[in-house]
């Protein structure tokens, strides 16, 4: 019983450092998915992947405002929780055209 849990906590751990300094860029286009008042800010790439944007990410107001452009987003993790789970956060963002 002790050699499974250890062997749990191992694996949990090795998932968890394995997730940690999940940064990458992402360039495509920003815009809005979903019906009022269950809107989601999202940013489709060149290659049709879309990714949706949490609301925590520092930026989120300023992607906002530029729905329809394309800019390149910095993505430092993906949310782990809660309403949040799966949306990447973005730490910074470039306008690429208008």
């Amino acid at each position: 019983m002790r050699l499974i849990f250890m062997t749990l906590i191992f694996v949990f751990g090795c998932y968890v450092a394995g997730s940690i300094g999940e940064s990458f860029t992402v360039k495509g286009k920003i815009y809005v998915s979903g019906n009022e008042p269950f809107t989601e800010l999202a940013i489709q790439s060149e290659n049709g992947k879309v990714y949706l944007i949490s609301k925590n990410s520092p930026v989120y107001g300023e992607l906002w405002k530029n729905q329809g452009n394309v800019v390149v987003v910095e993505v430092t993790k993906t949310e782990t929780a809660g309403m949040e789970k799966g949306k990447i956060f973005v730490k910074s963002f470039k306008v690429i055209s208008k």
